[in-house]
């Protein structure tokens, strides 16, 4: 959130790995350790973010 309000480029970056784990599927594997965990980067080369993204099967 920046000064209350929803950064929609850091989305973009995310969002095709939210969809995919919200379906169950593999979001990185045989990149990590856990298929269900994927690391993501937003596109500001000035303030990056990194964001670890995990699938909670229940």
């Amino acid at each position: 959130m920046l000064d209350g309000k929803f950064c929609s480029e850091a989305w973009d970056c995310v969002s095709r790995y939210i969809y995919a784990g919200l379906q169950g599927g593999s979001i990185m594997k045989g990149w990590m350790k856990e298929e269900n965990e994927m690391i993501a980067c937003c596109n500001d080369g000035t303030r990056p973010v990194i964001f670890k993204i995990e699938r909670i099967d229940e």
